[in-house]
């Protein structure tokens, strides 16, 4: 039986040529290829920028088969291989000269009237009001009220999302191999009656974070997970905590957290 390799790749004239070569590269060494995700395949590689990534990851529901990118986008902080690349990539595939990065997930129970939905986010989750008012939310941390947040919004992070949305409204950069998630406000209200954390917070995957919508708010929510939005009305609560699910990377450059860190950000 031959061995069986996943390849999604994004709808354009670099993704696809990079798309035909890997594929051709694999079938001369023996591989079958799928353009669509089949469980029972040793690896998924996603061809693009990081939201061809995260695509492949949400639209596998995140599986147990590794993962690993190849990057043409203009960012791809989770694609490691480079176009020029492809070739060797391979070989050292094939001579198992890789580690397997256990990427931790962040789940949120969302309550609205008696039905829980549940989600899963490789890098941020973010609420926000779905018009052009302000949300109010209760913050609670293991049950501990914090604060009566006002603003835009909340963003909730992993370590590995920390350089994503959260990082552009300031939060803080968490190395993916800390045990944490963050939370970032999206300009916070201050004023004589509203007092709310301006920096990030940093809290412990132990702990369990809740959030409430105020009663007026709860016709006006939109839900963010990974990019993909949802609007929701009659929310209840939001309860983030981490996930018992984990994503597989390949990963052959143990420096290549901190390599792309200077190459995409300085």
């Amino acid at each position: 039986m031959k061995r069986l390799i996943n390849i999604f790749f994004n709808d354009n004239i670099k993704s696809l040529e990079a798309f035909i070569k890997t594929k051709e590269l694999f079938e001369k060494r023996g591989f079958e290829i799928s353009e669509t995700f089949r469980e029972e395949a040793e690896l998924s590689i996603c061809i693009g920028g990081d939201g061809a990534f995260i695509r492949g990851v949400h639209n596998s529901d995140f599986p147990k088969v590794p993962f690993v990118g190849i990057n043409t986008g203009t960012l791809g902080f989770f694609q490691e291989i480079s176009f020029d690349k492809i070739e060797k990539f391979i070989d050292d595939y094939i001579e198992e000269k890789y580690t397997i990065d256990k990427i931790r997930l962040l789940e949120c129970d969302l309550k609205t009237n008696d039905i829980v939905f549940s989600n899963k986010c490789l890098n941020d989750f973010v609420i926000k009001s779905n018009s052009s008012e302000i949300i109010h939310l209760d913050v609670y941390i293991d049950d501990n009220h914090l604060e009566t947040f006002a603003g835009d919004g909340l963003i909730i992070s992993t370590p590995s999302g920390s350089t994503a949305y959260n990082m552009s409204a300031g939060g803080s950069i968490m190395h993916p191999s800390l045990r944490g998630f963050q939370l970032t406000p999206l300009a916070p209200i201050f004023s004589k009656v509203y007092r709310t954390i301006s920096n990030s917070l940093v809290i412990p995957d132990t702990s369990t974070l809740k959030i409430v919508p105020l009663e007026n708010q709860h016709k006006k929510i939109s839900f963010v997970a990974d990019g993909i939005e949802k609007d929701y009305t009659d929310v209840s609560y939001f309860e983030f905590k981490k996930s018992r699910f984990k994503l597989y990377k390949l990963v052959f450059n143990e420096n290549w957290y901190w390599i792309n860190m200077k190459d995409k950000f300085l």
